[in-house]
C-alpha cells in the first residue's frame, strides 16, 4: 500500500515558484507595456493560465479538520517551504514530501477510525462502505465519485478485511482517499472532447472548489456541492451570490489573515532578535504581541469597521494590549486584551507604523531605510527596481554616532552606480526614520534631529497630490489615494488567490478587479467577490 501510494503521488508531481521576500513582483514576471490600447470589451474570454494546484499546508489542515473533525494540524509537519506568496509554479512533489503525505494520512486515518461505526454511520460492511465512499469521497475529492471509482474503492476495502479486520481496512481506505491526487491537487480537467487551446468554462464542482478554497481555505461543504449539482454555479451571478454567502462564514477570516500574513511577511517576527544593549526591553514575547496587534487591527478594520483599504493604511489608532502599549510608550485604556488605542495622527498611520512591519525591516542595532523602502516600492506600489550592477560590492556603512542613518546612506544617492536603485528605494524608507529598529517612535537619532522627508519617484499618485512627504503618516496618506497602490493591492490579491504571477493575458482581469475595487470605495470585501467574477476564475484554456 505504501509503495503504491508513493508512486501515485510522485507520478503526479508538479513544479512551481515561491514568491520573493515581501511578495515583491519580479520585474521579469510583469508584462511589458502594450504598444496598443488595452481592449477588454470585445467579448473575448481571457482566462490566463490555470496551473495544477496542490493544497497548501493551511488548506490541507483545514480540509482534514472539516472532513474528519481532526484539529491536530498534520500539515504543519510537512517539509514544504511556503514563505512569501505561495505560487504554484515552484511547489514540486519530492519523494520525501510524498512519504510525509502518506505518514500524515496514516495518522489521520488512525484517529478517524477509533469508532468505525460512528465514522461510517452504520455497521462496517461492503454496503455500508459503499455509501460512505459516495458521501465522504464527494467531500474529499470535491466532486461526485464515479461508479467505477466507487466499485474499485469498495473492492479495495474488501481486500484487506480478511487479513487486517474491518477497522484497519477502513483506515487503509481513508489513507488511499487522502493520498490520491484527487485530494492533494485541485485538478480541473477540461471536457475530454475539448479542442486544445480552446477556452472552456469550469464545471460547477470545479467552481465550488475554487470558491471554497479562495474564500474559506478549505474543501467545499455539502451545501456548496449541492448548489453545484443544481447548476447554481453555472453562471457568474450564481457564483457571486455564493461568494457573498461564503464571506459571511467565520472561516473566511482565516484566509484574509493569511493574505496579510504573507503580504506583510509576519513570519519574519519569528526568532527576531535585537541588540540587548540597545533594546533591553525586546523579547520574543514583544514580537508575538506585535503579530497579534496586526491581526487584531486587520480584524477590526475589515470585520468591525468600514472594510476599506484606505483605513488599513491611514487609521490613527491600533489594537494594543497594556504590555505592548508600554513597550511603545503610549497610553492604554487598561482594558483586557487588545483594544482600540488612539495614537498620534501626525506620526502613526495604520499597518505601516506597526511594529510587525517596522521591526523585521531593520537591523539588530539600527533601522534599515533600504528594507523598509523596498517594501513600499515593491509590495505597496508594485514598482520595479533596476537590477544590481554586476561585480558591485555591497557594504553597509559602519555605525557612526555623529551621524544619522540617513546621513550615512547619503553615498547611495551621490554615487551614480548606486543612485539608479537607491533613489527609488531610500526616500520611502526615510519616511519611517522616526521609528527605531524595534518599531518605537523616537524624536531624535544619536541626539540629532531626524529628517523623514522625501519624494516618491516614478510613482502614480492621485491627481493633485504632491510627490513630497514628511514622515510615515503623510506617505501612507499618499499611498491610500494612489491609483498605482490600489492596482498593486489588487495584484497582490490576484497572486495570492490564483497562486501565480499575473502576465499579459491577465491584463483585462486586473483592469476588472481595479475598476470594481475603486468603484466600491476600496472595499476589500468587494475586491474578494470580484476575484470570483473574472475569466481567470470562471474559465480555463
Amino acid at each position: 500500500m505504501r509503495s503504491t501510494s508513493l508512486a501515485l503521488l510522485l507520478a503526479t508531481a508538479c513544479s512551481g515558484a515561491i514568491g520573493g521576500p515581501g511578495g515583491e513582483p519580479d520585474p521579469d514576471e510583469r508584462p511589458a507595456p502594450s504598444p496598443t490600447p488595452l481592449v477588454c470589451d470585445d467579448g473575448a474570454l481571457r482566462p490566463g493560465r490555470s496551473p495544477l494546484r496542490r493544497l497548501t499546508r493551511d488548506e490541507y489542515d483545514a480540509t482534514i479538520r472539516d472532513l474528519l473533525g481532526d484539529t491536530t494540524a498534520p500539515g504543519v509537519r510537512l517539509l514544504d517551504d511556503e514563505r512569501g506568496v505561495i505560487l504554484v509554479d515552484g511547489r514540486a512533489m519530492t519523494p520525501l514530501l510524498a512519504e510525509q503525505y502518506l505518514v500524515a494520512a496514516e495518522d489521520v486515518a488512525a484517529r478517524a477510525t477509533q469508532d468505525v461505526a460512528s465514522l461510517l454511520g452504520c455497521a462496517p460492511s461492503a454496503e455500508c462502505v459503499d455509501t460512505f465512499v459516495a458521501r465522504f469521497g464527494r467531500r474529499a475529492w470535491r466532486r461526485p465519485i464515479t461508479d467505477d471509482e466507487r466499485v474499485e474503492l469498495v473492492a479495495f476495502y474488501e481486500e484487506f478485511v480478511p487479513e487486517a479486520g474491518e477497522r484497519e481496512a477502513v483506515a487503509l481506505l481513508i489513507e488511499r482517499l487522502l493520498v490520491s491526487p484527487h485530494f492533494l491537487y485541485r485538478a480541473e480537467l477540461p471536457p475530454i472532447d475539448a479542442a486544445p487551446e480552446t477556452v472552456v468554462p469550469l464545471d460547477g464542482f470545479q467552481r465550488a472548489t475554487r470558491l471554497a478554497y479562495t474564500l474559506l481555505g478549505t474543501t467545499p461543504d455539502d451545501a456548496l456541492l449541492d448548489a453545484a449539482a443544481r447548476g447554481e454555479l453555472d453562471d457568474a451571478e450564481g457564483v457571486r451570490r455564493h461568494a457573498e454567502r461564503l464571506l459571511d462564514d467565520p472561516r473566511s477570516e482565516a484566509v484574509v489573515q493569511s493574505f496579510f500574513h504573507h503580504w506583510l511577511e509576519l513570519d519574519l517576527l519569528e526568532n527576531l532578535d535585537k541588540d540587548p544593549a540597545l533594546f533591553p526591553e525586546w523579547s520574543s514575547d514583544v514580537a508575538e504581541r506585535m503579530r497579534h496587534e496586526t491581526e487584531a487591527f486587520v480584524h477590526e478594520v475589515l470585520y468591525e469597521g468600514d472594510g476599506s483599504y484606505a483605513t488599513l493604511l491611514t487609521a490613527p489608532w491600533s489594537m494594543l494590549d497594556a504590555e505592548l502599549a508600554d513597550f511603545y510608550g503610549v497610553a492604554h485604556d487598561g482594558g483586557e486584551g487588545f483594544t482600540r488605542t488612539p495614537l498620534d495622527p501626525e506620526h502613526h498611520a495604520g499597518l505601516l507604523t506597526q511594529g510587525a512591519f517596522l521591526a523585521p525591516r531593520a537591523r539588530t542595532y539600527e533601522t534599515s531605510p533600504i528594507h523598509r523602502g523596498m517594501f513600499i516600492r515593491g509590495s505597496l506600489f508594485c514598482g520595479s527596481v533596476p537590477p544590481v550592477p554586476e561585480n558591485i560590492e555591497i557594504v553597509a556603512p559602519e555605525p557612526d554616532p555623529s551621524l544619522t542613518t540617513r546621513e550615512r546612506l547619503e553615498e547611495h544617492r551621490a554615487n551614480p552606480v548606486c543612485a539608479a536603485c537607491h533613489v527609488l528605494m531610500d526616500p520611502p524608507g526615510f519616511a519611517f526614520e522616526h521609528f527605531d529598529a524595534a518599531g518605537r517612535f523616537r524624536e531624535t537619532e544619536n541626539e540629532l534631529p531626524i529628517d523623514a522627508t522625501g519624494e516618491l519617484e516614478d510613482t502614480e499618485l492621485a491627481e493633485g497630490d504632491p510627490r513630497s512627504f514628511d514622515g510615515a503618516a503623510e506617505l501612507a496618506q499618499l499611498a491610500a489615494k494612489s491609483p498605482q497602490a490600489h492596482a498593486c493591492f489588487a495584484r497582490q490579491w490576484f497572486r495570492f488567490a490564483y497562486a501565480r504571477s499575473d502576465d499579459a493575458s491577465d491584463a483585462c482581469a486586473m483592469q476588472q478587479l481595479v475598476t470594481r475595487f475603486t468603484a466600491e470605495s476600496l472595499d476589500v470585501r468587494a475586491l474578494l467577490v470580484e476575484l470570483t467574477q473574472t475569466d481567470t476564475f470562471l474559465f480555463r484554456t
